[in-house]
């Protein structure tokens, strides 16, 4: 069986950037090389296809076609993999080989958001896949933290994900976590109250088994549960996440999905093929995130500082950090990182989606510079005194370099 160490697919993880990819792809009346360049133009590297299959396979290989033409990766999520039976995994080859020669192909989506009653399947399932697809990504989507035991599968969240690593050995881990809620009688938050806690479990996680891990970002509204998020909740929901050590960004729908089972409101680009304005929101951010992506995803994650009443809370967070001496000023979320030579960096984010803040370090060398990264522009500055002053714009981050 071939390797599943991370190198295996260093492309997707070592040094390349951070990964932008989406759900939701144009459906198959609207495959086209113009609709893929719209995904391009709005900062994405890669697109997982949902719908093309049930259209046809010839869908399949029109979305790789368009996504090869616009220098994107395609997932390809074909049904008859998962649904394959233990005696007959030897046709996963002959079933993945019909898209896995493309010049697009990144790999295969086997389920979204499994049960732990899933997981020996799946892995076997991987292990085929292994062989007979090497280049290819087996890509598995998890649960959230809010998701009940029954979905689980009967576990409780920090088991339900170790016994995925465990088990499956992802290259790559992925799960899904909507935080912003529609306000209720008697809610005090609009927000998931383990939002954080989430990523500090996938992040522990991912750290163990030395593996990177994605996430979904919220960009709609959908049964009733949830609440359309703003421009800077978009962007906070990517900062926080980048802070804790994310290594690719998923976008939580770019078309906007039928009704059925569950209801939607529009998402960066609405059911008749219109452009909403969550798709500018998602272009910025992207824009930014490409600016600074290449360095992110070679940083390893130290852990991270808070600073102020940070809410949701969460367990764990760091309380020194070597270049820094003391925070003062608006409450803030710091991921810590160092670089493979030992250089410290910081990822100062907002706590706040709603209002501007400024926080102060104080430096441990007050008299060296520092490297600044804004909306991924990068800049040299002086510390004053050894005070560094980040001022930050609801839902904002900033990446500091020590030196």
């Amino acid at each position: 069986m071939k390797s599943t160490n991370p190198s295996h697919h260093s492309t997707w993880t070592q040094g390349a950037g951070i990964p932008i990819g989406l759900w939701v792809s144009p459906p198959p009346q609207h495959i086209s090389e113009e609709r893929y360049r719209e995904i391009k133009e709005a900062g994405f590297t890669f697109v997982i296809g949902l719908a093309e299959y049930g259209a046809g396979t010839e869908y399949i290989h029109k979305a790789l076609d368009a996504a090869q033409a616009n220098g994107l990766r395609y997932l390809v999520y074909d049904t008859r993999l998962f649904a394959l039976s233990r005696g007959d995994l030897h046709k996963v080859g002959e079933i993945a080989g019909e898209f896995a020669g493309h010049p697009a192909f990144g790999g295969n989506l086997f389920i979204d958001e499994p049960s732990v009653a899933q997981y020996a399947h799946l892995t076997a399932l991987k292990a085929a896949y292994s062989e007979a697809v090497p280049h290819g990504l087996a890509y598995v989507n998890l649960f959230p933290t809010y998701a009940s035991d029954e979905q689980r599968g009967g576990v409780d969240h920090e088991r339900y994900v170790e016994l995925y690593m465990e088990q499956f050995r992802p290259d790559i881990l992925s799960y899904d976590h909507y935080p912003f809620l529609t306000p209720r009688p008697g809610r005090e938050l609009t927000i998931t109250k383990d939002y954080f806690v989430n990523l500090q479990l996938i992040r522990q996680a991912a750290l163990r088994h030395n593996v990177p891990f994605w996430l979904f970002i919220q960009t709609l509204a959908f049964n009733r549960s949830n609440r359309d998020p703003s421009a800077a909740e978009i962007r906070w929901q990517v900062y926080t996440s980048l802070a804790f050590g994310a290594k690719g960004i998923q976008y939580f729908t770019y078309w906007t999905p039928d009704d059925g089972r569950e209801t939607f409101g529009d998402a960066m680009i609405d059911r008749a093929g219109n452009r909403t304005r969550h798709y500018g929101e998602v272009q910025s951010v992207n824009r930014e995130i490409a600016g600074l992506g290449g360095l992110l995803s070679t940083l390893e994650s130290v852990g991270v500082m808070t600073h102020g009443n940070v809410q949701p809370p969460f367990d764990g967070a760091l309380t020194q950090f070597g270049p820094l001496s003391r925070l003062e000023g608006d409450a803030a979320i710091i991921g810590c990182f160092r670089d493979g030579v030992g250089r410290a960096y910081a990822l100062v984010v907002n706590e706040s989606f709603e209002v501007a803040h400024t926080i102060n370090l104080w430096l441990s060398r007050p008299e060296e510079p520092v490297q600044v990264w804004q909306q991924g522009v990068q800049m040299e500055l002086r510390p004053e005194s050894g005070r560094l002053s980040v001022s930050l714009e609801p839902g904002e981050g900033k990446l500091v370099q020590f030196a």
